[in-house]
């Protein structure tokens, strides 16, 4: 098992250079990074892939959709864009020799629509995913669709309706993200909805119940761990945390104070407590 953490932990704003943090990671002692892929078009792989060496780090890779690059669009013209924006995130995967890529993939973050109003959108997005899955296979890499809360997303909000999707895909190389935050708010129960994900749960965040260190919060962290041993979860735990407000990313994901010291304590803290429970030995 490996322990990442996700960049715009680090960030007050999304275009803010993340190259900088890597050093940071890597000395608090992070086995990975969790790459933000904003602009895929301007994306500095070769830079990434040197200071991801120098750092002694492997890395997974995120991203998201917007209203002009959406896959699930009634418009082909803006599927398109979205397609060559997933299929470059792949691209960008492939030359890090990242094996996933993760985030909010079928649709635009924070749309926010029926799902009977959205049914053609459903529908789009499922036919794109199948497509742009075959153009992982190939290059390696497997599409990790994160499970998100109702208040940031229509169309995934339980892992059971994540598998759902899975099926109407139909492919090998499209499994589930699961995040705890997100978990927390929808799932009766951490434990039975990583459990009933098991094999298809392919990449992991871990953030405590009000965004901030995990341990500080309500999550039942013993019962996720159990569920993930139980699982054979072997893969990657990132630390996605959002702390600051009064920014730009604070603001968009609704952080209205400060829920932890500073984004680097939160990284420190993070590390240590997802390295302890792991670790730790049931009696």
């Amino acid at each position: 098992m490996k322990i990442g953490i996700h960049l715009s932990t680090f960030t007050k704003s999304w275009e803010e250079d993340i190259f900088q943090y890597f050093s940071v990671a890597s000395k608090i002692g992070y086995d990975g990074v969790e790459i933000p892929i904003i602009d895929a078009n301007n994306f500095d792989s070769k830079k990434s892939k040197k200071l991801l060496k120098e750092n002694n780090l492997l890395c997974t890779c995120g991203t998201g959709l917007n209203i002009e690059k959406d896959i699930s669009s009634i418009d082909k013209n803006i599927r398109d864009n979205g397609m060559k924006h997933l299929k470059k995130c792949i691209d960008i995967c492939n030359e890090l020799e990242s094996d996933c890529l993760g985030g909010v993939l079928y649709a635009p973050w924070g749309m926010k629509k029926s799902r009977a109003e959205a049914k053609d959108n459903i529908n789009f997005s499922i036919e794109s995913l199948r497509e742009i899955a075959s153009y992982a296979e190939v290059r390696g890499v497997t599409l990790a669709l994160e499970v998100l809360n109702r208040y940031e997303t229509f169309f995934i909000n339980t892992v059971e309706e994540g598998l759902d999707i899975l099926k109407k895909i139909d492919s090998n190389n499209v499994k589930i993200h699961f995040d705890t935050f997100h978990g927390h708010i929808e799932e009766k129960s951490l434990k039975d909805a990583i459990l009933k994900g098991g094999k298809n749960i392919f990449h992991v965040h871990f953030c405590e119940n009000n965004r901030s260190t995990p341990g500080t919060g309500q999550i039942n962290w013993r019962e996720v761990k159990k569920a993930l041993k139980e699982i054979n979860y072997d893969r990657w735990i990132t630390l996605e945390n959002f702390t600051m407000p009064n920014c730009q990313v604070g603001n968009d994901v609704s952080i209205w104070r400060k829920t932890g010291e500073s984004n680097y304590k939160v990284a420190e803290l993070g590390f240590k407590f997802i390295k302890q429970l792991m670790d730790k030995q049931e009696v």
